[in-house]
């Protein structure tokens, strides 16, 4: 499928490893010029060093729950590149409480809140202004499965936060419509991100796999593609949607059927 892509600048912030990284890649390998952001200026230059093997690239270190930043951040990428057409907020973190912590400070609070909410809020907002000159766009924000089915314990607030990244591409997408700017949303499941693959014990991947109908984690090639669709042409009668990447994790009270099945039947 042709997505359209070609020639089209993308933004992609929080992409200096994982998903974002990955996502940025797909959209180069599309044809697309794109931007790329995130908090740490060694990591980003990095990835963009790395990225413009394939394309064109622009990339800054950005706070993107800074208002000014984040704004200021849009006005640079249509400098360099003249117009946005696809934005993906893909900043996020499981920022949590200490081990013996029962509570969250404010200071805390306030961090969780700035990347896993005010980081899309003023990305989409950043986006907005720009596409609404160019005749229209997409924007796709990065939730998690944990917007469905959060998790207790030290990272409680992640969850909540990613149901409101859910509620606020509705209402965006509600909002930009009529400028003809899509607002879309993956939710990605377990992925095999970089921080995932050295941190995961084999017991908690064990547990993670028997919880998913396909019995494995993600890889971040197949949450990007989903993510690089939306920002093309096959998804124009597509806003406020948000789309499960997941593997059907947390679905089914009985998980490990259909390959517990297969081996009782030998096939």
């Amino acid at each position: 499928m042709d997505l359209g892509l070609k020639g089209k600048v993308a933004v992609v912030t929080g992409a200096s490893k994982g998903i974002g990284l990955e996502t940025a890649r797909q959209l180069l390998q599309e044809g697309a010029k794109v931007a790329i952001c995130s908090r740490t200026a060694a990591d980003i230059q990095k990835a963009g060093e790395m990225l413009s093997q394939y394309g064109e690239v622009y990339y800054e270190a950005v706070d993107m729950s800074n208002e000014k930043a984040a704004y200021d951040f849009g006005a640079h990428v249509e400098e360099r590149f003249g117009r946005i057409d696809c934005w993906v907020n893909n900043v996020g973190a499981q920022l949590t409480k200490g081990d013996d912590e029962e509570e969250y400070s404010d200071e805390l609070l306030e961090r969780i809140y700035g990347v896993c909410f005010k980081a899309a809020v003023f990305g989409c907002q950043a986006a907005f202004r720009a596409m609404k000159k160019c005749g229209g766009g997409s924007i796709v924000n990065i939730s998690s499965l944990g917007g469905r089915c959060p998790t207790v314990g030290k990272a409680t607030l992640y969850g909540p936060l990613k149901a409101a990244t859910n509620m606020l591409t509705i209402t965006m997408g509600g909002e930009y419509a009529a400028y003809n700017v899509r607002v879309n949303c993956v939710m990605p499941g377990y992925t095999m991100t970089e921080f995932n693959t050295e941190h995961t014990t084999e017991d908690n991947m064990k547990h993670i796999c028997e919880g998913t109908i396909m019995q494995r984690a993600g890889r971040t090639e197949e949450v990007a593609k989903p993510i690089v669709f939306l920002c093309g042409n096959g998804s124009t009668f597509m806003t406020g949607v948000s789309i499960e990447v997941s593997g059907g994790r947390g679905l089914t009270l009985n998980p490990t059927y259909s390959f517990d099945e297969r081996r009782r039947k030998g096939d």
